[in-house]
């Protein structure tokens, strides 16, 4: 069996030789063939050698935006899977991440020695992952979103919420009527049953549906 060929990308010195050491211990066939602490000399690398799978940090202390970031290498190296090692959880982040071309994702809080090399090879293999906790989450949504018929709108409504916006602002940001935002309002106090609106934030935190996850 080929050994999956993986680079390790991540500032923090000790997280970067940890990372390396839980996949290079495992008994699976995955290679470290190099790692880095930024993405310009991970770049160097991957324009020189093949990899398979490139692991990433989400808190690179780069200019680009980790979505930038993915968008570029995935147009570069067609045939390289990228897995994202996240300090948290957002189901629009992570959506985000995988917009632009991530394959996994792994929560750092989750336990890595158990998912790291499951991630690799998952990708390789030409699936998506997501760690527990993340499956959790998006698994929660859905089944909110299949038994409450919420849609797109209201979460975007209810993001909008957490980060302080009023409903006029939210409905500006969204394109729709403040008339709209106040129904999703409603929709969300039901759903979440909860009595006002200050409760929905904390409401939806507690069912996974916001990154209380840090």
């Amino acid at each position: 069996m080929q050994s999956i060929k993986t680079v390790v990308v991540d500032h923090h010195v000790v997280s970067r030789y940890g990372i390396t050491s839980l996949v290079s211990n495992s008994k699976d066939e995955v290679h470290v063939s190099a790692m880095f602490a930024d993405i310009k000399s991970a770049e160097q690398y991957l324009s020189d050698h093949s990899v398979h799978v490139l692991l990433i940090d989400d808190q690179l202390p780069q200019a680009d935006g980790i979505e930038t970031i993915i968008a570029r290498l995935r147009e570069k190296y067609i045939g390289m899977s990228i897995i994202v090692i996240g300090n948290k959880i957002n189901s629009r982040y992570i959506m985000r991440l995988f917009d632009h071309g991530a394959r996994g994702f792994v929560y750092k809080q989750d336990q890595l020695e158990d998912n790291l090399v499951l991630a690799i090879k998952t990708v390789r293999n030409g699936n998506v992952y997501l760690s527990p906790r993340v499956s959790t989450l998006f698994y929660n949504i859905r089944q909110i979103q299949q038994k409450d018929d919420l849609n797109g709108s209201d979460f975007l409504v209810l993001q909008s919420i957490e980060q302080g916006y009023n409903p006029q602002e939210i409905a500006r940001q969204l394109d729709i009527t403040t008339r709209s935002v106040y129904r999703i309002y409603g929709r969300l106090r039901h759903v979440l049953n909860v009595r006002t609106n200050e409760q929905i934030v904390d409401a939806a935190r507690k069912k996974g549906l916001l990154d209380e996850l840090q």
